[in-house]
């Protein structure tokens, strides 16, 4: 029995060693962040678009929330030991903040890689400051919902945050964002 957990944990440490760099980490994200300029993230317009564009209702998030962050591909792999990450920007009451980097790292059963857009919304300025001061992660409990036509109107915030996502390709077992870590960098 030992042999064999040893066994399955081996092949999700290859697998997790493979995905990760696959899902867009760099060396670049690991730089010391206060001696360099915030590099901005690419499609951040289209994604907002697409979630728009796939549920109008949600135009009214992207106005009225006290801030939010875009991702516009967050990937995900795993085989037992999971992996993600994904890179974005935060706004807050509609400008430009800063770029945020969700991590994450999840065991048990799965299998599969996918990648999706993802859209952070934070109900009140006190949900958006958790962000800014580093201490915001997802519970485990955390899901997001797909993003289809109402979506936006019916957003039910949980511990001040509403999550959604757009399936971009690939399958996985689940989609949940619980133990998602999110790091906030502020624009120079």
């Amino acid at each position: 029995m030992t042999k064999n957990v040893y066994t399955w944990l081996g092949w999700g440490v290859i697998v997790l060693s493979l995905v990760t760099p696959a899902c867009g980490g760099s060396d670049k994200d690991a730089k010391d962040a206060s001696t360099e300029k915030v590099e901005r993230v690419e499609d951040i317009n289209e994604t907002i678009a697409a979630f728009k564009k796939k549920d109008p209702s949600m135009d009214e998030l992207f106005s009225k929330s006290a801030g939010y962050v875009v991702m516009p591909t967050v990937g995900e792999g795993a085989f037992i030991i999971g992996g993600g990450h994904g890179a974005g920007e935060a706004y807050e009451g509609g400008a430009y903040v800063g770029r945020v980097t969700i991590n994450e790292v999840s065991f048990g059963a799965q299998i599969g890689g996918q990648s999706y857009s993802q859209v952070v919304f934070f109900e009140k300025p006190a949900d958006f400051k958790k962000l800014k001061d580093g201490q915001f992660q997802f519970g485990a409990e955390v899901n997001a919902v797909a993003a289809d036509a109402g979506a936006g109107k019916n957003a039910a915030f949980k511990d001040g945050v509403a999550t959604f996502i757009l399936p971009k390709k690939g399958l996985m077992a689940a989609a949940a964002v619980g133990g998602q870590k999110l790091d906030f960098t502020a624009a120079r």
